[in-house]
């Protein structure tokens, strides 16, 4: 944006942080010069950036605010617990209470370990599985964080790192047969989002037939079954997207939305690959603060407790329904998430020329219009967008098709 008073704090960030903002916080992710660089706050189903203009915001994190920024039932229940002590030598009874919860929610659960990030909880997942089988060879399908192991081809990736790790399609189970038979290194694992949601791409539900055929392949190959639910769990269904399916893997990677936004992740599963923690490290200096464990179940009860799922559906059906009639009545060369939880008008290269340009325009025009939301990275919907969000975003969203006509 330009003069956003925001600049110079970039041009400062710059000298000492690496890029001024890493990773997939960077601008050249967004629009360069439409969005905000830095956000101040939030509240409810709103950011503010520096200069205090307002935003809906449908990234929310990239996913772990389900409730709203700043809930305060979760907030003082952390707050509660770190006026308490939270990073002590030892862990405290809510860690047995929060493993206690995800068991009586997630179908897979019989034990859990706790972690800060996805990327630890699918890379606990991969070597859990290579401990439980004895093997090497790992078949992965979706995107599962940053290590090494998932980051073929990355400069400062050794090549021999990820030698025994090969991707497959989406609901493309034909393949994956096709890889776990082929000679050589039998598989220790097979890992995928149950949901596949890749960078860029519009969300894909799994075929009728894919999960349950998956299973049968890791059983058949003696592999263990990773569902990385990081951003499906306790979104699409407080026992994720393998409950709204009926397919159980042998462990699940959790996280996002288990929190609202307090730094905590877990790995759950059966309780015959879990024991394989006992056989290889597992560990992590944070992994018994208490203080996110506080914010977790606080969280997992509002969830369960204010059929928190139930409304945001209701709620993403409504702006769904607006939006499939928008792109109908303008024409829009775009697709729409099938998932009313995760909104996402995609621009799709297949279905037009000059998209990026065009996706460019549109949401550079959202984001003018006080609607924050990812041009090629699905958005999310929480418990405290209301029907005036969603009024908002549908009009925004009109005046931002008008710039393509």
């Amino acid at each position: 944006m330009a003069d956003d008073p925001s600049d110079r704090l970039f041009e400062r960030a710059r000298a000492v942080i690496p890029g001024g903002i890493p990773g997939i916080r960077a601008p050249g992710n967004f629009v360069p010069g439409a969005y905000p660089l830095w956000l101040a706050g939030g509240r409810r189903g709103h950011v503010t950036d520096l200069a205090g203009r307002d935003y809906v915001d449908l990234l929310l994190g990239y996913g772990p605010v389900v409730l709203g920024h700043g809930e305060p039932a979760v907030d003082t229940a952390a707050a509660r617990r770190a006026a308490e002590g939270f990073c002590l030598n030892l862990p405290g009874p809510l860690m047995v209470q929060l493993a206690e919860r995800l068991v009586s929610l997630v179908p897979s659960a019989e034990q859990a370990l706790f972690f800060k990030t996805g990327s630890d909880a699918t890379s606990a997942a991969v070597r859990l599985a290579r401990a439980h089988t004895g093997r090497r060879r790992v078949l992965r399908c979706g995107y599962h964080g940053w290590h090494d192991w998932c980051l073929a081809d990355d400069p400062g990736v050794p090549p021999a790192v990820s030698a025994d790790v090969t991707p497959f399609r989406y609901n493309d189970a034909d393949q994956l047969a096709a890889l776990l038979d082929e000679p050589g290194a039998p598989a220790a694992a097979i890992i995928l989002t149950p949901v596949g949601h890749d960078f860029d791409r519009q969300i894909e539900p799994p075929a009728p037939d894919f999960l349950p055929r998956v299973r049968a392949l890791a059983d058949a190959a003696g592999a263990v079954l990773v569902f990385d639910e990081i951003r499906t769990g306790f979104r699409l269904e407080l026992g994720g997207a393998q409950a709204r399916y009926g397919v159980t893997p042998d462990l699940t990677a959790l996280g996002k939305a288990m929190a609202n936004g307090y730094p905590i992740t877990a790995l759950v599963g059966c309780r015959t690959v879990m024991a394989a923690a006992q056989q290889t490290f597992i560990s992590s200096t944070y992994f018994p603060n208490a203080m996110e464990m506080a914010a977790a179940l606080a969280t997992l009860d509002l969830l369960a407790g204010e059929r928190v799922l139930e409304r945001i559906r209701r709620r993403g059906e409504r702006l769904a329904e607006g939006l499939a009639g928008l792109v109908r009545d303008a024409g829009l060369p775009v697709t729409l998430s099938p998932y009313p939880e995760m909104p996402f008008v995609h621009f799709d290269p297949a279905l037009a020329a000059d998209q990026p340009a065009r996706r460019d325009r549109f949401y550079a025009a959202l984001a003018a219009a006080g609607v924050f939301a990812h041009p090629r990275h699905h958005g999310f919907l929480c418990w405290r967008h209301d029907d005036a969000d969603v009024d908002r975003v549908l009009t925004a969203a009109a005046g931002a098709a008008a710039t393509l006509g």
